[in-house]
């Protein structure tokens, strides 16, 4: 019952509701007003039902309203310094249904931070900014050791403003099964703080575990805060969960939780995954904090996803991340003195590490993962794998690595064989021909759902985090991800990828989805950027 009420009252019910009005009153004018309004406008029948001839006049005035509004609307949307992918469907329902998309756009239509939220975000940018070191945009301090990646590295430095990082270790995880263990384990060494951050938190064996750790380290002394995404845990755990933990004396708080007003801040959810233990290690990667991450359940075959683990200086980046979103949960900005100030060892490992967070309509006034994602594409010269759980990117994106593969890279694009969305799969498979008749080798990964978010070129220049390619993740939601050059883990990364490959199935040259699958995904890749 309570759920039935929560969505009675919710925006989406109310939006529901207002376009079965809209609609009612055309089918009315139209099917049943005609013949009268014709008539009283020929002055052949003057005595006509008075109320028929009120309804006919209030839905003039609306059509009359709502055009207006169309209008502003429309140039609104014209004006909007973004991609025709994201104009285009609204300026198509505008035509269509001009009062209900006017009030969609007033919900849906800014893709990026709320106001309060870009205070909190501007706020958090000062508090951590000077603890970084940057370098003029005209000389960079690394520009000779990073070469051709240096482009890469600096596109992210100039917008997050956090730090290029090196004599970092980074140990890659290959499994849900290799990161768990290794996690828990970080969790138990813990003497200070603790930072957790998941879109997804499950009731099950692992989170049981992580549980019971945190708690003892909460007695202890050592601080824990943990935030997790309000819808991507809509009953995978108790809805009181804050609650019980801070008895424990831990800081748990949700993410953009659910109300029910018109908000299109619904669609801003926090995608990251991000764990902090004192300034000893960080952890970070595709991988949330539910069972089947560790294949300890079965739900789409196996479970495939990574993490990293990163040691050293790098470790400040994701604390600055982490509170960027803390902040906006408790709505104040955090001490940074407290968790920035720490002089951290440096290890022999050679390379260069950023980790780095992006957010809805990019959180800096840029798609920070959109264009990581083209900047390795461009980088390659050899070859590139990618492996992502969706293929529903921009337009730009899939044609960057069309054009990859055209320039003779070779592009290797790894999906899941076992969805764990069929609609939306379909409309991955929708993108195929497109890539296919550049050379692109796609492979469905045979094992099971293959949730992992990496990419690497030429075996140098790689990328581990959550963003998908798809528009929720490029556009909407709060993610992360750490690009890495020329570390100690980059065969590991290739390896895993080739290992993959071993074990998918090649899609073939031939490939074509029959023509009734093609227009419904066309007609659903024509509202896609927009939700």
């Amino acid at each position: 019952m309570k759920k039935f009420l929560r969505n009675l009252f919710s925006g989406y019910f109310l939006i529901l509701l207002i376009l079965l009005i809209e609609l009612a009153a055309i089918v009315y004018v139209q099917f049943f007003l005609t013949d009268t309004i014709g008539s009283i406008l020929e002055k052949k029948n003057i005595e006509t039902d008075i109320s028929a001839l009120i309804i006919a006049g209030i839905y003039l005035f609306l059509r009359v309203v709502s055009f207006i509004i169309a209008v502003i609307i429309f140039f609104k949307i014209i004006s909007k310094a973004e991609d025709p992918e994201f104009k285009i469907p609204w300026i198509v329902f505008m035509l269509l249904m001009p009062l209900f998309t006017s009030i969609i756009f007033l919900i849906f239509g800014n893709h990026g931070l709320r106001k309060r939220d870009r205070i909190i975000i501007d706020g958090s940018k000062k508090g951590y900014s000077h603890y970084f070191e940057l370098s003029p945009r005209t000389e960079y301090k690394y520009e000779n050791e990073l070469g051709r990646a240096a482009g890469t590295f600096n596109y992210i430095n100039n917008i997050t403003q956090l730090g290029i990082h090196t004599n970092n270790r980074v140990t890659y995880y290959k499994c849900g099964e290799e990161f768990f263990p290794a996690f828990i384990e970080g969790l138990k060494q813990a003497k200070e703080f603790i930072f957790i951050e998941f879109f997804i938190i499950t009731d099950g064996k692992e989170w049981s575990e992580v549980q019971e750790v945190l708690k003892q380290k909460a007695a202890e002394g050592v601080e824990v805060r943990i935030i997790y995404d309000d819808m991507g845990c809509g009953g995978t755990i108790s809805a009181y969960t804050p609650k019980i933990l801070r008895k424990y004396g831990i800081k748990c708080h949700k993410f953009h939780p659910f109300r029910p007003i018109l908000s299109g801040v619904y669609n801003n959810r926090d995608h990251r995954k991000i764990v902090i233990i004192d300034h000893q290690m960080a952890f970070t990667g595709g991988i949330n904090l539910a069972d089947e991450y560790a294949n300890e359940i079965v739900r789409f075959g196996y479970w495939k996803d990574t993490m990293v683990k990163i040691e050293g200086s790098a470790i400040n980046n994701l604390i600055a991340t982490f509170l960027q979103n803390y902040n906006l949960c408790v709505n104040k900005i955090s001490n940074y003195d407290r968790y920035l100030e720490y002089e951290y060892p440096k290890f022999k490992d050679q390379g260069f590490v950023m980790p780095f967070g992006d957010g809805p309509g990019g959180i800096d006034d840029a798609l920070i993962g959109e264009q990581t994602y083209i900047n390795i594409l461009n980088y390659a010269t050899k070859s590139v794998y990618i492996s992502t759980p969706y293929l529903i990117p921009t337009y730009e994106l899939l044609d960057t690595m069309r054009n990859a593969s055209l320039r003779g890279v070779e592009v290797n694009l790894i999906l899941p064989g076992i969805p764990d969305k069929k609609l939306v799969y379909l409309m991955a498979k929708s993108n195929f021909r497109f890539l296919l008749d550049a050379g692109v080798n796609i492979y469905l990964y045979t094992p099971g759902f293959n949730h992992m978010k990496s990419a690497i070129a030429d075996g140098e220049l790689g990328f581990v985090g959550t963003i998908n390619f798809d528009f929720r993740s490029l556009v909407h939601h709060f993610e992360c991800g750490t690009l890495l050059y020329k570390n100690d883990c980059m065969k590991e990364i290739e390896e895993d990828f080739k290992q993959m490959i071993s074990v998918s199935e090649k899609i073939p040259q031939d490939f074509k989805l029959k023509r009734v699958q093609r227009n419904l995904c066309n007609l659903l890749k024509l509202i896609s950027p927009l939700f």
